[in-house]
């Protein structure tokens, strides 16, 4: 991830949410968007 695409994003979040929230926050959407991407092929496949 490119730190200058992001600075923006990060300081407008700050107000609402720590940088930490943040980092969990995208690792849990990521995790739950893989789990949805192998349900889909799985389903896809059967």
């Amino acid at each position: 991830m490119e730190k200058n695409g992001t600075d923006w994003f990060f300081c407008f979040m700050s107000t609402a949410l720590t940088t930490p929230e943040i980092f969990i926050a995208l690792v849990v959407a990521a995790h739950a968007a893989v789990l949805a991407l192998r349900l889909s092929i799985s389903l896809y496949e059967a």
